[in-house]
């Protein structure tokens, strides 16, 4: 990703962002600004069906898209949500719960299907 996109990310996704590349979760990695169907979540898991993002919306004044959080679910995925103080005070503890969602949750290869936005691969 590029430095514009970095100044795109809150703070509190600057800071999970650094916990997230630097910790092993076994085989999996996590991406950042990932597409998943008709929606782009920050941090996604390239080896289980977890997404992890950041509730920023005290600061923002952003609600959370409940429609887009339905989407997710019903197509297999885990929405960890943390707000940015709790990411900031606990570190240890928030990367312990991740690593626990991503162990408990089905593997994913690189033959999964994640479905597409309309009009793309036709």
């Amino acid at each position: 990703m590029s430095e514009a996109s970095d100044r795109d990310m809150t703070e509190g996704e600057r800071l999970l962002w650094r916990m997230l590349r630097t910790k092993k979760f076994g085989s999996a990695k996590f991406k950042r600004d990932v597409p998943v169907g008709p929606f782009r979540v920050a941090f996604a898991c390239d080896g289980a069906p977890v997404i992890v993002e950041v509730d920023d919306s005290a600061t923002t004044g952003v609600p959370r898209d409940a429609e887009r959080d339905q989407w997710l679910f019903c197509h297999g995925y885990r929405v960890l949500l943390f707000r940015a103080a709790d990411i900031a005070a606990s570190p240890d503890g928030i990367l312990s719960i991740i690593e626990t969602e991503v162990q408990a949750a089905p593997r994913r290869t690189s033959r999964t299907v994640v479905p597409l936005r309309d009009g793309e691969g036709a």
